[in-house]
């Protein structure tokens, strides 16, 4: 049976599920893949026209090693799962050439299905679930139609594929109230977040602007209460302790876990559940310095978090955070050697800040002279020029252009040459605010770097030198600033049309990124709602209960489903030109001249034409189509036709609408 020839319809709907399937993929994978996948389908249309001829296996050998060097040379750089990703689907578009025997179709769409799965590696929202629920009808259709041996309407597997799922979705949804949620058997990295996605735990001047090119989504966070204004969300992800001459990094030691004795007295506390993008880094930003924080997560003695794991799932946080401009905890755990230390180089910037330190004397002094001096012809510029070996001393003397890590890095380096400590801090400043579910959306963009400096009356100071050369970028979220700039989101076209500031785009995008927001925070998370739904559910969890809430919609939906089946066996389905008669007699019963049980059509028609003697061609016009119909000449669409208009004229009715619902009916 599997080595049966497809039917024409049966072709058409795999390579409909082929194309289906293959959409999610076509923006995060080589363009080329797309562009031999849609070969290999056309290449299989013209087999069936009969313009070309099935390829040889020579032909097939060579495709497969091309693609195989082809996805390779695309990743060259390391691409983790993506490798993997892209290997399947291109080995997916090259099985379509050899479509022609049920099964070479069914590999096809049993990889189909898998290729579908696989979408949501690179996204979880609700477009994407809604996308490969359509995705899984399609293939279900083209097996539908794979295992078909006869040649049927186009719609007529389709209808058949959605009445199978239809029992199968309320069971979807009792297991997903009722399954436990267990962790992966493995974890996966994609390499999109290592090219567009994160911090580092380095830093030279340009890293920051490499990932204002995107707007992928680095973490979405939600209040209880009172809301920070935009130029208190700093939130601290990175701390760089030490500098090298050019970038500044950490020793690579791991950091030791740290447990304060005594609590920084914050301003203000704000409680706030975060969702965190992946990642693929340790690190989890937090506003400014944490009170309360899961436990699953440590906390370093430079006031970070991170997990034990890299994040390589969406995760969900609760944190109580204080927003202070300053911290003073365990000063003598503080290494003040490594903020004080400056390798050999930029000698003329030291000098500079050797001279104002002479003129001041005093740390407020020196960091008023630091700011007066960036108001003298100092650029905010997603663009900066290159800088030479000298970089610190070539961007304060010479450029003067520069981006956020390009004014954090001087002036950490200004407060070292005076005898301040001073450390590099990395992570995300501001957020959109979207007003239909209240929670502040942080961007890739909105990555950001600044410096905390030491002084003994005060503890760790945060210093933004962003703030005194460009103040917007910290008082509006990031898009309202840097959307002028040539430089924003370079490497994402459409992204940056989305972020347009046009009022009815933007009310359009806030309205969908809401109900993804909706979608991430309880159906992508219900682990964490789950124990109270199902104790709110069933009065308490017990194994009893949970197998009796299980078992019970399981037993109604199969009793349902194999009653439906016996009936539709009992109740033979009608010939469409039988229903043409059953519609005939339905018309004349009103006068009481329906067809009578075991009344052949010819005789039926006979009595009618001795009622109606007007309408006898008619009449006899009908019983000689369907005679022939019936028992000569099969369902030929013209006597289909010429039948159908006898019964229109016969009962009055309005042939066109009246011929479709019968024939489609």
């Amino acid at each position: 049976m599997n080595d049966l020839q497809l039917t024409r319809t049966a072709l058409l709907w795999q390579l409909l599920s082929v194309v289906v399937a293959l959409l999610p993929h076509v923006f995060h994978l080589p363009y080329w893949i797309t562009f031999v996948v849609l070969l290999c389908i056309a290449w299989r249309l013209m087999v069936y026209l009969g313009r070309w001829s099935l390829p040889s296996k020579w032909v097939k050998t060579g495709l497969v090693l091309a693609a195989g060097v082809g996805v390779l040379a695309s990743y060259k750089q390391g691409g983790g799962i993506s490798i993997t990703v892209a290997l399947l689907v291109v080995g997916f578009g090259l099985k379509v050439i050899e479509l022609y025997h049920r099964r070479d179709a069914l590999i096809v769409l049993y990889v189909a299905y898998l290729v579908v799965a696989t979408s949501f590696l690179f996204s979880q929202s609700v477009g994407a679930a809604v996308y490969a629920l359509f995705a899984l009808i399609i293939v279900t259709t083209a097996l539908m139609s794979t295992n078909i041996s006869r040649e049927t309407r186009f719609t007529y597997p389709l209808k058949r594929s959605v009445l199978m799922l239809i029992p199968a979705f309320p069971l979807m949804v009792v297991l997903f109230i009722a399954m436990p949620r267990f962790g992966p058997l493995w974890e996966v990295g994609l390499d999109k977040s290592a090219a567009k996605t994160g911090l580092s735990d380095t830093m030279t001047p340009g890293d920051i602007t490499r990932l204002t090119r995107s707007a992928e989504v680095a973490f979405r966070v939600s209040f209880s209460g009172s809301v920070p204004d935009q130029t208190q969300l700093y939130w601290r992800a990175i701390v760089l302790n030490d500098f090298d001459g050019r970038g500044w990094l950490n020793d690579g030691k791991p950091l030791p876990k740290f447990t304060p004795t005594k609590r920084a007295e914050p301003e203000r506390l704000f409680r706030y559940e975060l969702i965190l993008e992946a990642s693929q880094q340790h690190y989890v930003p937090v506003l400014d310095y944490p009170v309360l924080w899961p436990r699953e997560l440590n906390l370093h003695r430079d006031m970070t978090l991170s997990s034990g794991t890299k994040v390589v799932n969406r995760e969900q946080y609760p944190f109580t955070s204080g927003v202070v401009n300053n911290l003073d905890v365990e000063r003598e755990l503080d290494d003040f050697e490594r903020t004080l230390y400056l390798p050999a180089g930029n000698e003329k910037a030291k000098q500079l800040a050797r001279r104002w330190w002479a003129e001041t004397e005093t740390p407020d002094g020196f960091i008023a002279k630091i700011q007066q001096y960036y108001h003298q012809g100092f650029h905010y510029s997603l663009t900066p020029p290159p800088l030479g070996d000298e970089s610190v001393s070539d961007f304060l003397l010479n450029t003067k252009t520069g981006f956020c890590g390009h004014f954090a890095s001087a002036t950490a380096v200004l407060l070292r040459a005076v005898g301040i400590p001073a450390r590099i801090v990395t992570g995300y400043q501001g957020g959109e605010w979207n007003p239909y579910e209240n929670y502040f959306l942080v961007r890739q963009y909105d990555a950001h770097a600044w410096v905390e400096a030491w002084f003994p009356e005060k503890g760790w100071v945060r210093l933004d030198p962003t703030a005194w050369v460009a103040p917007s970028r910290v008082e509006a979220p990031a898009d309202e600033t840097l959307s002028t700039d040539r430089a924003f989101l370079q490497d994402s076209a459409l992204s940056a049309w989305n972020i347009s500031n046009n009022k009815w785009i933007m009310q359009v995008r806030h309205r969908i990124e809401a109900l993804n927001y909706g979608w991430h925070r309880w159906v992508l998370n219900y682990h964490h709602q789950q124990q109270g739904l199902l104790e709110r559910l069933l009065g308490g969890v017990s194994p009893l209960k949970l197998a009796l809430f299980l078992l019970l919609p399981f037993s109604v939906v199969i009793a349902i489903t194999v009653a439906l089946s016996l009936n539709a066996r009992k109740v033979a389905p009608l010939n469409p030109v039988d229903k043409l008669i059953v519609r005939l007699s339905t018309h004349f019963a009103k006068e009481g001249l329906e067809r009578q049980t075991g009344e052949t059509v010819s005789d039926y028609c006979d009595r009618l034409a001795r009622h109606r003697p007007d309408d006898a061609s008619h009449f006899m016009q009908i019983s000689a189509g369907y005679e022939r119909i019936r028992h000569g000449q099969g369902n030929d669409p013209e006597l289909v036709v010429q039948l159908r208009q006898a019964v229109v004229r016969c009962t009055n009715a309005r042939g066109g609408l009246f011929a479709r619902l019968c024939w489609w009916g």
